[in-house]
């Protein structure tokens, strides 16, 4: 019965692609152009048959790292090569990094140096190493940052006026009025500024050398810093904390401290920390400030890695100057694996058909006479589930220069929902890239929201945005098998995916095209929620 269903809504999925694509084949013959043979062969079959290879049971979720997700690998890169893509480097289409299980080693110290006298701090006691802290030793200054955010979508900045260039920095754990009711931030939904790794990301924005974490008193009554570590705990659970990514250069050295280490800390000044978190939270100004310190951090990590890789594929550019620029368009390709031996989370939408969609725009672009005049980067990136790993990677270790890269273009999650809407985050990070999807949009005629702000930290183009790269993020926004094994094959639309794909690909070609380069801003959600309609 579930398989006779499943088929039947294929079949009606498979009739609305059909037609979908005569009415568009016919508008798009009114503008034929270079671009008009890759534009006229994007279709949903296409784009579900790559879907459902790298979905099947058979690729057990796609997890990082895993046999599957390299088996996976090789299917994009195979695609690429049929493409018509070039290996950017030494004949691979495969960027290798490792990943790791990390393990506390030794020695682990925190101490303070005061004017009269050092303390030296207690593990476990007093501090334990963060999860995401680098192994290494670093000594400076210390500066307490509020929350240690830098939010300018809700006008609040944590860092203002502070240089904390080649110092240590203090940082309450969460965000201001996080059981709050009120539209400050998102109130009770934690919004991704809370995470740790988000606050160290801010900190390596900011300069900083290291990073101390305590936790808001206003909310927390332990005395003792949370523990990750088995080796610390009298019942181990586990032996190893999470995956992390084995680059160093996104890391800073950083430990979480109790509540004593805190008190003593602000005590230096006459200062009660939770007096000053009910500042912040009331006044959701920044309350940051020096402390007559100098603080030395060493932390001590075992890692057992193993690599996995970003698949990359180059397609030249036309224009003999303007090949030298790069529109980076990607997707990542890993998911969530399996759980309990049995239970696989295929992965479908997240991001199989992301994935899909970059393989068929390389597909597309390769079939044209004449390549726009930029070059194209075609990149799948693996475990962005566990944190951005692969783009933060090729971001910080480009196979070209950053500079040359003129925009980033993102998919994720494109096969669900409204056949008719579409959601593109970053419109405010640079109007001429909206502008030119909106442009693209004429030939399409989707319902164009920006609803995906709200994810805008949480995918790929994040990792660029952070490097002052334009970005477009293309979205279908949630639904209820989000992150379920219920997330399969048979619920993706094939037509959504052709016609997002089909923006994106004009998108792309417009970008490629431009005699300037687009802006980058600062990343501002629009005040309320537009929705645009162009006409086909």
């Amino acid at each position: 019965m579930w398989m006779r269903a499943a088929r039947g809504r294929r079949y009606v999925a498979l009739c609305l692609s059909l037609l979908f694509a005569i009415a568009f084949q016919a508008s798009a013959q009114a503008q034929q152009g270079p671009w008009s043979e890759g534009l006229e062969w994007i279709s949903g079959e296409e784009l579900y048959h790559h879907l459902a290879v790298l979905a099947h049971d058979s690729m057990r979720g796609r997890d990082t790292p895993s046999p599957e997700l390299q088996k996976a690998a090789a299917y994009i890169a195979s695609e690429f090569r049929r493409s018509g893509l070039l290996p950017p480097r030494d004949s691979s289409y495969f960027q290798h990094f490792s990943v790791c299980w990390t393990h506390l080693g030794e020695p682990n110290r925190l101490s303070f140096q005061f004017d009269h006298g050092q303390w030296e701090c207690a593990l476990k006691e007093d501090f334990v190493p963060l999860s995401i802290s680098s192994s290494g030793v670093v000594e400076g200054e210390l500066v307490f940052v509020g929350y240690g955010i830098t939010a300018p979508e809700y006008g609040y900045d944590d860092y203002q006026g502070l240089d904390v260039r080649g110092k240590v920095v203090l940082a309450f754990t969460h965000e201001p009025r996080e059981r709050d009711s009120t539209d400050v931030f998102l109130g009770p939904q934690p919004t991704d500024h809370s995470k740790p790794l988000e606050k160290m990301l801010n900190a390596i924005d900011h300069g900083a050398i290291g990073l101390i974490l305590a936790n808001d008193p206003l909310h927390h009554v332990a005395r003792r810093p949370p523990n990750v570590w088995p080796s610390l705990m009298r019942r181990s659970v586990g032996e190893t904390v999470p995956l992390q990514l084995q680059e160093s250069e996104e890391r800073l050295v950083g430990v979480h401290v109790g509540r004593p280490v805190l008190d003593s800390l602000f005590h230096l000044l006459g200062k009660d920390p939770v007096t000053v978190q009910r500042t912040i939270d009331s006044t959701l100004r920044p309350s940051s400030f020096p402390l007559p310190v100098k603080v030395r951090i060493q932390v001590s990590l075992r890692q057992d890695a193993q690599q996995v890789c970003n698949v990359v594929g180059l397609l030249p550019g036309s224009d003999a100057v303007l090949k030298n620029q790069l529109v980076v368009i990607g997707a990542h390709y890993d998911h969530v694996g399996v759980r309990h031996d049995t239970v696989i989370y295929n992965g479908a939408d997240d991001n199989a058909s992301g994935t899909a969609g970059v393989i068929t725009l390389a597909k597309a672009f390769g079939r044209n006479k004449v390549h726009p005049k930029r070059s194209l980067l075609f990149i799948t990136f693996a475990g962005e589930e566990k944190g951005l790993f692969g783009s933060r990677y090729y971001t910080s270790n480009p196979l070209f220069p950053l500079d040359s890269t003129v925009a980033m273009i993102n998919l994720d999650m494109i096969s669900r929902n409204d056949t008719n809407q579409v959601s593109v985050a970053g419109s405010s990070v640079s109007p001429e890239l909206f502008a030119m999807v909106q442009e693209a949009n004429n030939a399409v005629g989707m319902e164009i929201n920006t609803v995906a702000d709200q994810y805008f930290r949480q995918s790929d183009h994040y990792s660029f945005y952070r490097k002052r790269i334009p970005v477009l993020f293309f979205n279908s926004l949630d639904h209820e098998d989000l992150h379920k094994p219920t997330d399969d094959p048979e619920k993706a639309i094939p037509e959504k995916m052709a016609r997002i794909t089909r923006l994106v690909y004009l998108t792309a070609w417009k970008v490629a095209e431009s005699p300037v380069r687009p802006s980058y801003h600062p990343f501002q959600p629009p005040v309320a929620e537009k929705a645009t309609q162009s006409e086909p």
